[in-house]
């Protein structure tokens, strides 16, 4: 296949961060006395959009801890350290060789706009992007009113756009517009959860190469 435009997600499919995520919350749950998540596996099998039923899954009380503290502490932590994530092995080189393709490419988040702006100037990927769409605020609901809005103001014929992602909200945010999509893993959700969603589901960017005819 070939499509004409690719709507990437960043974190876990470009960005490599699932290791530093799940550190941060289990520290925060370590710091409010509370059950730690107890291996990576649970947290593949388990972490989800939105993010607040997931912290529910965590054990937290919204009572006690408001939801809006804990999404606030949460990226006060991710700011302080996660420049010392890598990108994922190939993405770059994945990006160039879509552009030299003549493929476009959007970069589609459930992070608040300006931080996706930062981190991806920060890892110097902008430039292969004609957009970037994070959201409004820092509690990650959802994107797919993004990715609505997007592909129906452009006028995009939905067959020729690709999403990729890591998660099944990347599936959720396609269907919603009625776009192709694949999912990569060695983001943040296992293999398991992904193919529920019935889509090829690649083990890294040279199957993604190969698909995309590359």
């Amino acid at each position: 296949m070939r499509p004409k435009l690719l709507v990437w997600d960043w974190n876990g499919t470009i960005l490599d961060d699932m290791e530093y995520t799940y550190q941060i919350e289990n520290r925060m749950l370590r710091e409010r006395g509370l059950t730690e998540i107890p291996d990576r596996d649970f947290y593949l099998n388990n972490f989800g959009f939105p993010i607040k039923e997931y912290y529910i899954k965590l054990g937290y009380d919204f009572d006690v801890y408001p939801y809006e503290e804990l999404a606030a502490e949460f990226h006060a932590y991710y700011t302080e350290g996660y420049r010392a994530c890598p990108l994922r092995k190939g993405a770059v080189q994945m990006l160039i060789d879509a552009q030299n393709a003549g493929i476009w490419q959007t970069l589609l988040s459930a992070s608040q706009q300006d931080r996706l702006l930062e981190q991806a100037g920060y890892y110097g990927v902008t430039g292969y992007f004609q957009e970037l769409l994070g959201l409004t605020d820092d509690f990650a609901h959802s994107k797919v009113d993004r990715a609505k809005n997007y592909i129906e103001n452009h006028g995009i014929d939905k067959k020729d756009v690709l999403f990729i992602g890591d998660t099944d909200h990347d599936f959720e945010a396609a269907s919603s517009v009625g776009c192709p999509c694949v999912l990569l893993t060695g983001g943040h959700q296992s293999r398991k959860v992904l193919e529920r969603c019935g889509v090829p589901v690649l083990d890294g960017f040279n199957e993604l190469r190969t698909l995309l005819e590359l």
